[in-house]
């Protein structure tokens, strides 16, 4: 008896192209994704394409949804732009670059009324982070304790990334959390999964894993420019954030790579943001929600999931489990 996990990178508007590589999976399984894995875990980004494919929603509209909708969450890209002006008056000139009412908004109307305990058909796993007891919030579908949690709400307590959004206020049974980005805990989710799939009673040889990344960011910072800057410098743009949760994903990866070292029951799918797929240019920016962007996140996403090697690796996990 197997047990298959799909794990979700965090990564803000980059989200939409780890939809776009869930299409090209999809259509390789040939049955939706709720009816082939047992556990999906994602963080930031990817806590909402996990809550959108535990409740069936295609994939095809979750792509949709970062098209037509990125520009609510993500309405400007210069913390500068007027635009941002209603937000300074709220939070003050060093608050958040957005204010978390875009977000709200949307995830509000893309789950509605559903809960963590509406999810029966698998098992939806989705990281946050606590500031006031500074411990992670691991949510789970499987625990009554989350049971009443909006799933529209669990999203935005992992999606709440510092100096972008402003933390979000839950309250579980009287007791208030202060929630921010799970990617400050575990923005690569796997190894968070693998312990629960552990934990729920799988062995190890029975744990089957796709992972699958928002694109491996290509900006650097030389040693010559990092070393005159302060916090503004490290803080402006996200830089810091970026960081932070881009180098845990790749010890995750690393980790779990180690423990599951048969590579047809562990697949990462992960690109570097560059123009090396399609000669077109890709940001590295978390909240970059222009039309351009998206469409060449999309055009990559497409063209990496065609690449010989990546089809081979994919098939070959398909076939071990299907023989």
């Amino acid at each position: 008896m197997t047990f298959k996990i799909l794990s979700l990178d965090g990564g803000g508007i980059r989200g939409v192209l780890t939809a776009q590589m869930l299409i090209n999976l999809e259509e390789k399984i040939k049955m939706p994704l709720s009816e082939y894995f047992d556990l999906v875990a994602g963080t930031s980004t990817g806590s909402i394409l996990a809550a959108a494919n535990s409740i069936s929603m295609p994939s095809e509209k979750i792509v949709n949804m970062y098209r037509t909708q990125g520009k609510i969450v993500f309405p400007y890209l210069s913390s500068w732009d007027p635009k941002r002006w209603p937000t300074i008056v709220k939070y003050g000139p060093f608050g958040p670059k957005f204010s978390d009412s875009g977000l709200l908004e949307v995830l509000q109307n893309v789950f509605g009324d559903k809960t963590l305990g509406d999810v029966k058909d698998l098992n939806l796993l989705i990281p946050s982070y606590d500031t006031n007891t500074l411990k992670p919030i691991i949510f789970k579908s499987w625990r009554e304790k989350f049971a009443s949690v909006p799933l529209w709400e669990a999203c935005v307590c992992s999606a709440s990334a510092p100096t972008f959004f402003p933390p979000h206020r839950l309250e579980i049974n009287g007791k208030v959390y202060s929630a921010i980005d799970g990617g400050l805990a575990a923005n690569n989710p796997v190894g968070c999964a693998l312990a629960e799939a552990l934990r729920l009673g799988n062995t190890l040889e029975e744990i089957e894993i796709i992972s699958v990344g928002t694109g491996d960011p290509t900006r650097v910072v030389t040693w010559e420019v990092a070393r005159n800057w302060g916090a503004l410098q490290w803080i402006g743009n996200g830089r810091l954030l970026q960081l932070m949760t881009e180098s845990p994903s790749d010890a995750s990866d690393y980790i779990v790579g180690k423990i599951i070292s048969d590579r047809s029951r562990y697949v990462r799918l992960q690109f570097p943001l560059n123009r090396q797929l399609t000669e077109k240019r890709l940001s590295d920016d978390i909240d970059d929600a222009s039309e351009e962007n998206i469409n060449n996140l999309i055009d990559a996403a497409n063209a990496y999931m065609k690449l010989p090697k990546v089809e081979a690796k994919i098939d070959r996990f398909l076939a071990d489990k299907n023989a």
